[in-house]
């Protein structure tokens, strides 16, 4: 198994782009290397399977989407009202659209481990821990809001679905 971190990372990386590109079906050794600009086999060499890549790529996405220390340290300077949740929002989407790729790619992986139980408990173990720190974050941070209020969902849709 070779050894070289910044070859590695630049392999999930690409298997990031691959992955939000083709979809989980397109994800292989070979494409990887292709969008590394490596050596055909260089991607066999890290991972001792896709299965191994996949979950690799998965801790990558979480890291690409979490939020900016610094971001978050400035945010969180402000009262802890209703504005503030609305901000941290706000965040949340500018790092999901100015990361569409990444995006795109975690995407994929629900899809992937849904079809997949090898990769299912994985999957949701890292999904369960972000959403667990999100909450306690929440929590800790002495943030308002609890619960999902009745008539969310069609707020939502009345929001950004025109009338006819």
């Amino acid at each position: 198994m070779a050894r070289n971190p910044g070859r590695r990372a630049a392999l999930v990386d690409a298997g990031v782009e691959v992955l939000a590109r083709e979809g989980a079906r397109g994800l292989t050794f070979r494409a990887v290397d292709a969008a590394a600009g490596v050596p055909v086999g260089t991607a066999s060499n890290y991972f001792t399977a896709r299965d191994e890549l996949l979950r690799q790529i998965d801790t990558r996405l979480h890291q690409r989407l979490a939020p900016d220390p610094q971001v978050l340290a400035g945010l969180m300077r402000a009262p802890k009202d209703r504005a503030l949740v609305t901000a941290l929002v706000h965040d949340l989407m500018t790092r999901v659209t100015g990361d569409r790729t990444g995006y795109l790619a975690l995407l994929e992986m629900r899809l992937e481990a849904a079809r997949r139980p090898e990769l299912r408990a994985s999957y949701t173990e890292s999904v369960r821990a972000d959403l667990e720190q999100g909450m306690e974050f929440h929590r800790s941070a002495g943030l308002p809001g609890v619960g999902v209020p009745e008539g969310l969902v069609e707020r939502i849709v009345a929001t950004v679905v025109p009338e006819r």
